[in-house]
C-alpha cells in the first residue's frame, strides 16, 4: 500500500508540474516570476522545506536533554 501512494503522489505531483507548464500566461500580470515555469510550486516546496529544517533545529535547540538528564540525582 505505501508503494501505490507514493505512485500516486508521484502522479499528482507530474501532472501538477505539466499543468503550470501548459497553462497560459496572462500578459497583462507580466511581472518577473511568471516568466519561471512552475515558480509558485516551487517556491511552496522551498517554503515547506524551510519550515521542516527550522522546526528540526528548533526541536533539537529547545526540546533535546542531555542523555541522563532524566536519570541524575
Amino acid at each position: 500500500m505505501n508503494k501505490l501512494l507514493w505512485a500516486l503522489l508521484g502522479i499528482v505531483a507530474v501532472i501538477s508540474l505539466l499543468g503550470g507548464l501548459a497553462s497560459p500566461h496572462d500578459p497583462a500580470h507580466d511581472v518577473w516570476w511568471n516568466s519561471i515555469p512552475d515558480f509558485f510550486a516551487l517556491l511552496g516546496f522551498m517554503g515547506c522545506l524551510l519550515i521542516i529544517f527550522l522546526a528540526k533545529w528548533l526541536g533539537n535547540l529547545f526540546l533535546r536533554k542531555r542523555e541522563g538528564y532524566y536519570n541524575a540525582d
